[in-house]
């Protein structure tokens, strides 16, 4: 009996790059000039460094390079250590509904791939690409495909996940397989190994969020590898599952008590792109925050509020991101995780310093910050909607010493493509994006760089972006 997701892998290898709406293209060109923005960003966040020096033990062929650093290590490597950094401030993008980074693992595979076909340094009997670069329009052709894939699979489980699992690191091997796999040449029965391999190496849980480990920056980047590695296994005849929904032990039955909404999976394929529906982060936060963030701002800004007056007050939440963000504020030997999953310290910050900045999560200013640590302890989360399986709705009520109490409900965080950020928004997390990397670009630089992303899909080659990274 056929699986659940064989229309989907079909989908993936052969749904032709000239039948992909010029409006996806154009917003997945959006998102990768976002998502280029994060990982140069994050390259100078705790961490790196480190892992750096311990892949440069093993790294191997000077096949992709490390963005920022000026250094070439192998494919995968170079996936792993991007996909780092593109998650390192929680900048990345998300979808709203399936809770979900897509770009942070497909992003950094898709560039180290394309460094390696473009220089023909893969040659195997598996391999079922034309001769010739990856062009542009290629590129962002397989990365669309890719996040369809990978949200659409959050969108059919994400009403029955237990809170702990990590949403990104469970579809992110798909979505990454798909798209490599499309840039690879597979066809509908390799793509199906490629899911299969993909279901292998299915892994996340939120514990190291809760912990406020390092690792939480981490896991990303373990699905941005396992989805290059399935692609390419695949392409060598390497089998995988089969039956990765409706089998025995499949993704059903072992994650979802045997539930699922069965329509996110297939209807509308190259119709309805779930891609178009990712949200651009305008806070370096959990996307979970950003709707607390922006009641906050709102109250803040239609009645004057002083902070200081506030007495007390009361955040719902929907049980995901009560899971992600409503657990009682406490600096731990993380400090910027802290600040970074914590309603009750975003909802402070934003009261007190308005639009929050990479530099409001630096260790430094969140210990020396007192002020935000005590208005943060007078907000007390909750959880309601259960039907709720997304990050929205949220709402915020605040006291005020004089006896006043104000309220607010956010149905639409900023930054969704139903509240999408204006272009000066954008060009200003670019800026601050950029700025806040260990590389420093000149004006002209930063321009051509921004120029580039802007025109990706009419690039012959996409190697003409990647050289200026």
């Amino acid at each position: 009996m056929a699986d659940r997701i064989e229309k989907l892998t079909g989908y993936a290898a052969q749904f032709p790059v000239d039948e992909i709406p010029e409006a996806v293209i154009d917003y997945t060109q959006y998102l990768l000039q976002d998502t280029i923005a994060c990982i140069l960003s994050g390259s100078s966040a705790a961490g790196v460094r480190e892992l750096l020096d311990a892949q440069n033990i093993w790294s191997g062929n000077e096949q992709a390079r490390i963005i920022s650093f000026s250094k070439m290590t192998s494919a995968p490597s170079a996936a792993f250590l991007n996909a780092v950094m593109c998650h390192a401030n929680d900048f990345d993008d998300t979808h709203d509904g399936a809770v979900n980074h897509g770009c942070v693992t497909i992003v950094p595979a898709l560039l180290a791939l394309c460094e390696v076909l473009n220089k023909g340094e893969i040659v195997a009997s598996g391999i079922q690409r034309k001769e010739g670069l990856v062009s542009g329009r290629e590129f962002l052709a397989a990365l669309a495909v890719g996040l369809d894939v990978s949200n659409r699979l959050g969108m059919a489980f994400i009403p029955y996940l237990h809170v702990g699992w990590l949403p990104t690191t469970l579809w992110g091997p798909f979505g990454t397989a798909a798209a490599c796999g499309r840039l690879l040449g597979l066809d509908k029965a390799q793509m199906r190994n490629a899911f299969g391999l993909a279901y292998s190496q299915m892994h996340g849980n939120r514990q190291g969020l809760a912990d406020g480990a390092l690792s939480k920056r981490i896991q990303p980047a373990f699905s941005a590898v396992a989805g290059l590695q399935a692609a390419l296994f695949a392409s060598q005849g390497i089998t995988g599952a089969r039956h990765i929904i409706d089998g025995a032990f499949g993704i059903r039955e072992l994650y979802t008590n045997g539930k699922l909404d069965a329509e996110f999976l297939n209807k509308g394929l190259g119709v309805r792109f779930e891609t178009t529906k990712i949200s651009v982060k305008p806070y370096p936060c959990c996307r979970c925050s950003h709707p607390v963030i922006d009641a906050a701002l709102e109250l803040k800004s239609e009645h004057g509020i002083d902070w200081w007056n506030i007495t007390s007050g009361s955040i719902n939440l929907p049980p995901q991101s009560m899971g992600q963000i409503g657990n009682q504020f406490a600096i731990r030997e993380n400090p910027t995780v802290d600040a970074q999953f914590s309603a009750q310290y975003t909802a402070a910050l934003a009261f007190i310093n308005g639009w929050p900045r990479v530099e409001d999560f630096e260790v430094e200013a969140i210990r020396e910050n007192k002020d935000v640590q005590t208005l943060a302890k007078k907000f007390t989360p909750s959880a309601f909607s259960p039907e709720s399986a997304g990050i929205l709705p949220v709402e915020m009520e605040i006291r005020m010493s004089d006896g006043r109490e104000f309220s607010t409900r956010t149905n639409a965080a900023k930054g969704s493509p139903e509240r999408p950020l204006t272009e000066e928004e954008v060009e200003m997390k670019f800026g601050m994006c950029v700025g806040n990397g260990i590389r420093k670009f000149s004006a002209e630089e930063k321009e051509a760089l921004l120029g580039n992303l802007k025109k990706v899909k009419e690039l012959e080659d996409i190697s003409q972006l990647i050289d200026r990274l």
